[in-house]
């Protein structure tokens, strides 16, 4: 039984400095009793950069990969599960979409697929370490921290992307429901299958069929945690043929089986993923009504 604790989680609506590069950006508070520690673990997603205001917070990938506690740790694009195992915390973090990622880090998202990484070691984060040195004050104040970020991210210069235009069909694409085979998303983003492939790769760190695959799944996870009364079959995404198909894709994703997921503890990831799926509702709202969910 892990230790009693706090968590509360926190999506920042649409800050134009901030959706120049970022899909969301959050703060994580975590209090946990008698100086105690807990372990769960982080869902399929895009790649991340999380600020800690104090050590304790560490991560294990799937294949065995270790990253400490550090003051900026980044989390690749992923297609598997993350662990964590964390004491009291507070953590602002960064949701890069996909067209940020190239403006900001400029390497290969497939090269960090799947991967945790130091911010305060890989030389493609060192823009971002003097924020990890000034983010937090003395005593924590979320509206002095928040503008700390923004006006670091004014400072940022952004490296050039001429494919930005498909970069964000695609992504918007995969936001849509009805999008559901690549055929659909080429057409969407208005080239090739074979540009498609890399460009997606490049910017999205997997393939395309990975990609609609994920989206899928974490629709389907969402719908489950925020309605625990649903059983899976309730909370299956249109686009699953049958609840087998849903399974399969539970086991590549998470590593483990529904019924699984459900019996374990997971005091952290429930009320971070509650906060994601409020956020993520605003900005299907906003497509909806054609706005554009990058700047």
């Amino acid at each position: 039984m892990s230790p009693r604790c706090k968590v509360t989680a926190k999506y920042e609506g649409a800050i134009p400095e901030l959706r120049r590069f970022f899909a969301g950006v959050f703060l994580i508070e975590i209090e946990i009793d008698d100086d105690g520690v807990v372990e769960d673990f982080m869902f399929p997603d895009g790649a991340t950069l999380r600020f800690n205001a104090q050590d304790g917070v560490a991560g294990n990938t799937r294949s065995g990969q270790h990253l400490a506690s550090t003051r900026l740790a980044v989390s690749g694009p992923r297609s598997q599960e993350v662990y964590v195992r964390t004491t009291s915390l507070r953590q602002w973090g960064v949701l890069f979409h996909p067209l940020g990622w190239s403006r900001l880090v400029g390497k290969p998202a497939s090269d960090y697929a799947n991967r945790l990484v130091d911010g305060m070691q890989d030389p493609a984060f060192a823009r971002f370490r003097p924020l990890a040195e000034t983010l937090f004050g003395a005593e924590p104040d979320a509206d002095a921290e928040l503008q700390r970020l923004i006006a670091f991210c004014r400072t940022l210069e952004s490296y050039e992307e001429p494919a930005a235009p498909a970069i964000i069909a695609t992504y918007e694409a995969l936001h849509d429901p009805e999008v559901v085979n690549v055929d659909k998303l080429v057409l969407r983003a208005g080239i090739t299958r074979r540009t498609l492939e890399r460009l997606c790769q490049r910017t999205f760190g997997f393939p395309p069929k990975l990609l609609l695959r994920r989206q899928r799944f974490v629709r389907s996870l969402a719908q489950f945690i925020a309605d625990p009364s649903l059983k899976w079959v309730g909370a299956l995404d249109a686009g699953y043929h049958d609840q087998s198909q849903f399974v399969r894709d539970f086991r590549e994703f998470m590593g483990m089986t529904p019924t699984e997921f459900r019996l374990r503890e997971k005091p952290v990831i429930e009320p971070v993923m509650r906060a994601r799926i409020r956020y993520d509702e605003e900005l299907r709202q906003a497509l909806a009504k054609g706005c554009a969910l990058i700047s």
